[in-house]
């Protein structure tokens, strides 16, 4: 008999009970690995990308990195390197003596990374006959490609990059042309990441087409309706037809979302395990559906008021603070109807919107706000991402779909409506005894 948390909410571990193959992602995902290609996951936040990759691809056979706001590829090449156990050497220490004009001992710092090598040294090289030293091949370690590749190989894993779009734009940049000659030397990775559109990697490098077999994880309300029917099969409930739907619309095709749901859901309507009834128990009381709502506003109202208040401060430039334009942009974004937020708001959209909030925004001031976007939110610690601007399709999406939710059911207060409320604020009447 399942425990609720076996059945429903969210885990780090792969679901045993509601796991769905949605669009047959599980076959496409193993017929990819087998390709000469590298393999790039992508969609929005908590669609079970890590989850689709690690049911798919044993833990023991994967070299994990996590990006971050700072990361760059020589730290990805480096903790590849490291997970998959090739040592590296920064230095060598020799209680030998030189001889000669060779001035220093051996045990100073090598520079470069290196995978550790025994050589015998000739004294004509100013070391005594007969030392040990350790030596490296030049090149080697994490700068060098070709080395990079050789030990993927020899390892027998495959690289995984995670949360690819936390990297700065250089390196996303550069990343991108180190996987064609990554391809060339058949070492192919799987680029994991949070965004929307399609063939981002051939954006940053167009010799990349065809090289790459991308999976945009979304998911179908059918496909969500499959994971509430699994749930209700291990914890024999049946979640009644007036209410099966409205938890289906509230997810918003996020998988993540409907497992919070579910389980609250089922917490608040007395369910904690497989029921022993007979009979499947019903589940019908739509209060139990109203403090579930309330419960997710509740814990997700702190985070979605730091994302509001990042965007509001900016990078605390004057200028930025007299134009406001970040605050602005998540004014607009909030603003939005639901079918604007799911499809993306485009540049020209999104710059129509915030001169209407401020005509003294030009294009520039946005360009430059929304390049540094996700930088902004990095910093300020927003995770996982709320918006997401992709510098290729000039479209600002929203990759967080618990925003739906939230603003919803939550009444928020965002900066910019306690802002407005202060300037509406009625003057105080002017003194008629001050003389004109």
């Amino acid at each position: 008999m399942p425990a609720l948390h076996e059945v429903f909410g969210v885990s780090a571990s792969i679901p045993r009970y509601t796991y769905v193959d949605r669009s047959g992602l599980d076959n496409r995902f193993k017929y990819s690995i087998q390709r000469d290609a590298h393999i790039v996951l992508h969609g929005g936040s908590k669609q079970g990308k890590t989850v689709l990759r690690r049911k798919n691809l044993p833990e023991e056979k994967s070299a994990v990195v996590q990006c971050r706001a700072t990361t760059t590829c020589t730290q990805i090449y480096e903790q590849i390197l490291a997970d998959i156990g090739t040592s590296l050497l920064l230095s060598s220490t020799s209680s030998s003596s030189t001889s000669g004009d060779v001035a220093t001992k051996a045990g100073g710092s090598f520079g470069l990374p290196f995978m550790g090598a025994k050589a015998e040294v000739s004294g004509s090289a100013g070391i005594e006959s007969g030392t040990t030293a350790t030596t490296q091949p030049v090149g080697s370690g994490p700068g060098d490609l070709a080395f990079v590749s050789k030990s993927i190989q020899a390892s027998g894993k495959r690289a995984i990059v995670e949360d690819f779009h936390y990297m700065p734009e250089e390196e996303k940049r550069r990343l991108a042309f180190d996987l064609k000659a990554l391809w060339d030397m058949r070492t192919f990775l799987i680029i994991v990441g949070i965004w929307a559109e399609q063939n981002l990697l051939p954006y940053y490098n167009g010799d990349l087409s065809g090289r790459i077999d991308e999976i945009d994880v979304q998911w179908t309300s059918d496909e969500l309706d499959d994971v509430l029917a699994k749930g209700e099969e291990a914890l024999r409930i049946i979640i009644a037809p007036e209410i099966r739907p409205q938890m289906i619309a509230d997810a918003n095709q996020n998988v993540g979302l409907l497992q919070r749901i579910a389980e609250k859901f089922c917490i608040h309507s007395g369910i904690f395990s497989t029921t022993d009834a007979s009979l499947p128990v019903t589940l019908s009381d739509h209060t139990a559906l109203d403090r579930c709502r309330a419960e997710i506003c509740s814990e997700e109202e702190s985070r979605y008021r730091q994302f509001a208040d990042a965007l509001s401060r900016g990078f605390k430039s004057n200028e930025e603070s007299e134009l406001k334009v970040y605050q602005n942009i998540a004014r607009v974004s909030v603003e939005a109807s639901d079918e604007e937020l799911r499809d993306g708001l485009h540049y020209d959209t999104m710059y129509e919107r915030v001169r209407q909030l401020n005509d003294r925004v030009r294009r520039s001031d946005l360009t430059a706000a929304l390049q540094r976007l996700n930088r902004l939110q990095q910093d300020r610690q927003v995770s996982p991402l709320v918006l997401s601007y992709n510098e290729k399709s000039r479209y600002v999406q929203l990759v967080d779909r618990e925003l739906l939710f939230y603003r919803k059911y939550g009444s928020p207060v965002w900066p910019w409506m306690e802002s407005d409320a202060g300037e509406n604020v009625p003057a105080s009447a002017p003194n008629e005894n001050i003389a004109s």
